[in-house]
């Protein structure tokens, strides 16, 4: 062997050792074999202690093989049923339930988060269903609606005793249509009647509904006659 620091022959060498079966398995690069073939030409003690691994490994493989013991698979469980009952048992309770929690809980967390959110979405799409309307109908509580009420008439006189309407108010209190009920059929029938009406409901003025305070659309039925107007919301 040639003079080297002796550190770094020992070095070489415990790094040589290590690597012995790879060696003698053929599993190492090229280069490290090139190397390990060099170090072994100058160590004789690197070479004795490969030849004794290597007859080491030949007894081994000429040994008879054992079969596996059928009942092994049982036997490992118990053990290492016994080795987490003896561990379980020595664990404090912050363990215990950090181990509760990731056994029992966490499975479980994914499941309930997405019944929560999909509760929450339903609830926010039915929950418009469910309010009462803002328009009121023709019999609203009077506690949140106020009917439109009659203010002024025209300045045209009606042509006929009495005549039925049914207005739809905006809420200005402006009339925005109306409609004739099936009851009055001398309305249906004379169209200069009609006309007559008309001029009288487009000079007419009338109180908006309200709702919560709120001027609103609304409906209203008048009953016009020639000396008063009847008004029912």
């Amino acid at each position: 062997m040639k003079n080297s620091n002796p550190n770094e022959i020992q070095q070489e060498c415990k790094a040589t050792r290590a690597h012995s079966t790879e060696y003698l398995d053929r599993t190492c690069t090229e280069a490290n074999a090139r190397q390990f073939a060099r170090h072994l030409s100058t160590c004789a003690a690197c070479t004795a202690h490969l030849d004794e691994t290597a007859h080491l490994r030949r007894g081994v493989h000429a040994l008879p093989q054992r079969a596996v013991p059928v009942n092994l698979a049982i036997s490992l469980r118990i053990a290492a049923s016994k080795q987490y009952a003896h561990r379980a048992a020595r664990l404090r309770w912050r363990d215990r339930l950090y181990l509760w929690n990731t056994n029992i809980w966490r499975p479980m967390a994914l499941p309930m988060c997405g019944g929560l959110a999909t509760a929450f979405v339903l609830f926010a799409v039915l929950l418009p269903t469910l309010a009462p309307p803002v328009l009121a109908n023709d019999d609203p509580p009077p506690s949140w609606y106020q009917s439109a009420e009659f203010s002024d008439m025209g300045p045209f006189g009606l042509r006929t005793d009495h005549v039925t309407l049914d207005l739809i108010l905006d809420d200005q209190g402006r009339m925005v249509d109306y409609s004739i009920p099936d009851s009055e059929t001398v309305l249906l029938q004379d169209l200069n009647l009609r006309r007559n009406i008309e001029n009288n409901l487009l000079f007419m003025r009338f109180k908006p509904a309200e709702f919560f305070g709120q001027p609103t659309s609304g409906k209203l039925r008048i009953t016009i006659r020639r000396s008063e107007v009847e008004v029912k919301g």
